[in-house]
């Protein structure tokens, strides 16, 4: 699982805007399993330990590339959100909207679901918060390619996100 976890970071950071050595990644995964193990934290060194990590760093990318296909694009929902409240005519959800949309990368949801509908579910959670009526006749979600249930899905795991409770800050290094 450790393996994989590293992988899956150093993969994100090459297909987003922050790519990351793969030594950087290690050290930061080396200290969380010292710190998680109760052990004094030390040094990786560029030696055989570190040499043996990067191998299967590497190797387990190529392991998730392959089960992937290969294929790593993924649309984000927030090329939608502005075009979608200028069509309903509902700019002032646009920060709202916007934040539940970065919110929704820490769930499930950009790989179970089109971006589309994630945009539909962002929109529709904002506009039940600011209490603004969208058009229901016809449905307004249909002209953007989505459907009720995924927007309420949507919805329903952006309600549980903000049920739990905030994330605590542990520092990596002492």
């Amino acid at each position: 699982v450790k393996k994989v976890a590293a992988s899956c970071v150093w993969l994100a950071s090459k297909l987003e805007e922050s790519p990351r050595k793969a030594r950087q990644v290690l050290i930061v995964f080396h200290r969380m399993e010292c710190r998680r193990e109760n052990l004094p934290i030390e040094h990786l060194e560029l030696g055989s330990k570190y040499a043996e990590l990067k191998i299967e760093l590497s190797r387990t990318e190529r392991h998730i590339l392959k089960e992937m296909g290969f294929i790593c694009h993924v649309e984000h929902p927030h090329k939608f959100i502005s075009n979608y409240l200028a069509t309903l005519g509902t700019p002032e959800l646009r920060q709202e909207a916007w934040n539940l949309a970065n919110d929704s990368l820490r769930t499930t949801l950009c790989v179970r679901f089109k971006s589309e509908v994630v945009a539909c579910g962002v929109v529709h959670a904002a506009a039940r918060r600011f209490q603004v009526p969208l058009p229901e006749n016809p449905p307004w979600w249909k002209v953007f390619d989505a459907d009720k249930d995924g927007i309420d899905e949507v919805c329903r795991v952006l309600a549980h996100l903000y049920s739990l409770p905030k994330a605590e800050y542990i520092p990596v290094c002492k």
